[in-house]
């Protein structure tokens, strides 16, 4: 009788170990990587980062014209309302540029309501005032955009240095 029941505790304790080296696994799996995915949490969709959802260059088209490229990830849009440009001066101070944007569509976002947002890509095209053209620029970009899967992006504000 003792024979069998310590058979049974070592035949127990393989499986524990097994099981307990699967689960560890697993969690592993899940845990492991940036984006939560897995056996635990496969419902929650990944997000890409804010800079890979909104890329852009910038372009100096003339010595008074400068174009803003932007390519948005599918699933993913900027609002038109949100974008602002300036110049920075060394000091600090800012100057608003107004910048030629293209129509965009009509959407209905939960965060705002009905706004007008980019999808897939756009260009915004700004003129310089006369006194900053020739010279070295900071341009101060801020934006906005959301995931359509749920997820809104804080305002965003990138600095530019813009050489002629």
């Amino acid at each position: 009788m003792q024979r069998w029941c310590l058979n049974v505790i070592r035949h127990n304790s393989a499986r524990v170990w097994q099981t307990a080296l699967l689960l560890m696994a697993l969690l592993a799996a899940g845990y492991g990587s940036a984006q939560p995915s897995g056996l635990f949490n496969s419902s929650r969709p990944a997000f890409l980062d804010v800079d890979e959802a909104f890329q852009y260059y910038t372009s100096l088209d003339s010595a008074d014209g400068i174009s803003i490229h932007w390519t948005v990830a599918p699933d993913y849009y900027l609002y038109r309302d949100k974008f602002s440009f300036s110049l920075v001066a060394d000091d600090g101070e800012t100057r608003e540029l107004t910048a030629a944007m293209p129509p965009g569509d009509q959407h209905h976002d939960e965060f705002f309501g009905d706004v007008e947002v980019y999808y897939h890509g756009l260009t915004s095209a700004l003129t310089l005032p006369a006194d900053a053209r020739g010279s070295d620029l900071r341009l101060q970009i801020r934006y906005q955009g959301c995931a359509a899967a749920g997820l809104c992006y804080p305002p965003q504000t990138r600095l530019v240095e813009i050489t002629p």
